[in-house]
């Protein structure tokens, strides 16, 4: 068979049989990419002190073959190499998508993934010694601008073999480009400022024969950028590449406990295991991280996994669709809009106006009352609803009210706080992705500040609460994704929300 492999996302395509290996990564989970670097830096000859950085990541999937990552970076001290910070990160958007040959198409870049459409494996078996080429595309910003480039390299790749590696069987191949910036081609999109570059890399990669998952990259690295006022900067040292998976989440634990001080969508009661009995494994734990098992073999615990998700996402578009049907019969159907009660940022809940929008013919009680809820907000237990994503568990906070004028929150919502607080010290090393959410009243751009505000605001709110600040990874969405319509006060309020993502 043939298997390509962009670091991030591993893509399987039938074909013959390179080192009899089955793929990976099934994309059903949420992981961690992290690029980890320790570069030596010299400008114009001289050493000025070393560059060390880690770049993080949560890589979910979506629909249609397009991924959705949010990136985060820790900066290091020069001296002892300890975090420089230890904060609550923003999150980095990068959306991408892979094509069957294994390359990777940006959607949305702002620098990151850095390495893409590497490593490859070949088209054709091969035997220990042998090699391939393959294209591929690095995303630079030496001097920490903000401005990444991107640079095109030709890979030589070479299979060494097998061997063990901690334990376990692993496939070893090595890899090696030029840097060759700024002679035959520009990124028109990148730095003006950096005329060219180039340098060497040498990589070691380790693949489990098992599945083909990665293990571990290790690039080094001796490059030089050239710039237009006669500065060269050159880097020296090591990037390591790897993958993380999130910490277990015991949801016989969190359930129960999220059960207590908010709303459970029971469309996803047997994937989230709300009996408190883990999904089942057949004793294999890679099942655990989306595993595929052969092609040939039966059905596997991740297969049958798979397909029950799949199962419940289709109800839950079904749900969502009714949603929408109802939301846009009852806009049509109001002949007059109800009176606004205060500003946009301080809403005082208006009695439920037009038509049950939670009447739905053959869905449960808890779905009906969640879709009504996101209409008027009544059903939902202390105005939360716990849900089930592709990244992992969230809890969606609705109707989030702040002071006039401020993004500080009312008093009224400490004691939410104080309970989602409790519920997430139950993950200890878990990654929260925080989620903030705006009605749309027209300001985008204004939308967008204000809810990356709110996401800020209620984790730095969590982390005085006991939960650790560098847990948290925030995002704002402005009024892009609204749960309601931004045509009532009811939907406004819903739509006015902060979502915690319990990444698994």
């Amino acid at each position: 068979m043939r298997i390509f492999f962009s670091f991030l996302i591993l893509v399987l395509v039938p074909a013959f049989a390179f080192p009899q290996v089955v793929l990976s990564y099934s994309g059903s989970k949420s992981y961690s990419l992290v690029e980890r670097t320790n570069l030596r830096r010299y400008e114009n000859g001289r050493y000025v002190g070393l560059t060390s950085r880690e770049v993080r990541s949560f890589i979910n999937p979506t629909e249609g073959g397009v991924y959705d990552g949010n990136f985060y970076v820790v900066e290091k001290t020069l001296r002892d190499m300890q975090s420089a910070f230890a904060g609550i990160y923003d999150a980095i958007p990068s959306v991408f998508s892979i094509s069957a040959d294994g390359k990777m198409e940006m959607r949305v870049d702002n620098g990151y993934p850095s390495f893409r459409s590497f490593p490859s494996f070949p088209e054709k078996p091969v035997l220990p010694g042998e090699s391939w080429r393959s294209q591929a595309e690095r995303a630079v910003d030496p001097l920490n601008k903000g401005k990444f480039t991107r640079l095109k390299i030709d890979v030589v790749y070479r299979f060494s073999g097998e061997e063990n590696y901690r334990g376990q069987d692993v496939y070893r191949i090595k890899a090696v480009w030029q840097t060759n910036y700024g002679m035959n081609w520009r990124d028109r999109n990148g730095d003006d400022e950096l005329v060219k570059a180039g340098g060497g890399h040498s990589a070691e990669i380790l693949v489990l024969k098992s599945n083909g998952s990665p293990i571990l990259v290790i690039d080094d690295v001796d490059e030089t950028f050239a710039y237009s006022d006669g500065r060269q900067v050159n880097f020296k040292g090591k990037i390591n590449l790897f993958i993380e998976f999130p910490p277990a989440v015991d949801k016989g634990k969190i359930l129960p406990a999220l059960g207590e001080i908010a709303t459970i969508s029971d469309i996803f009661a047997d994937d989230l295991s709300l009996d408190g009995k883990p999904p089942a494994t057949n004793g294999n734990p890679e099942i655990a991280i989306g595993t595929i098992a052969p092609v040939d073999s039966e059905k596997s615990g991740q297969e049958r996994a798979d397909e029950k998700i799949r199962k419940n996402l289709e109800a839950l578009e079904q749900i969502e669709k009714s949603r929408a049907d109802e939301i846009a019969r009852a806009e049509r159907e109001k002949s007059e809009m109800p009176k606004k009660v205060g500003d946009d940022d301080v809403y005082e809940p208006l009695e439920s106006v037009g038509e049950d929008t939670g009447k739905m013919r053959g869905k449960s009680d808890v779905a009906a009352k969640i879709a009504q809820s996101d209409s008027d907000g009544k059903n939902l237990k202390n105005n939360m609803v716990v849900e089930k994503t592709s990244a992992g568990i969230r809890l969606s906070i609705r109707n989030l009210q702040f002071k006039p004028d401020s993004s500080e929150l009312v008093d009224s919502e400490k004691s939410r706080l104080d309970e989602i607080a409790s519920v997430l010290s139950l993950v200890p090393g878990g990654k929260f992705l925080v989620e903030g959410h705006t009605a749309r009243v027209g300001d985008e751009s204004g939308e967008q500040e204000l809810s990356e505000e709110r996401a800020k605001i209620v984790a730095r709110e969590l982390s005085r609460r006991g939960v650790s600040a560098d847990s948290f990874i925030c995002r704002g969405w402005g009024g892009a994704k609204p749960v309601a319509s931004n045509a009532t006060a009811e939907g406004k309020a819903q739509n006015r929300r902060v979502e915690i993502t319990i990444l698994e």
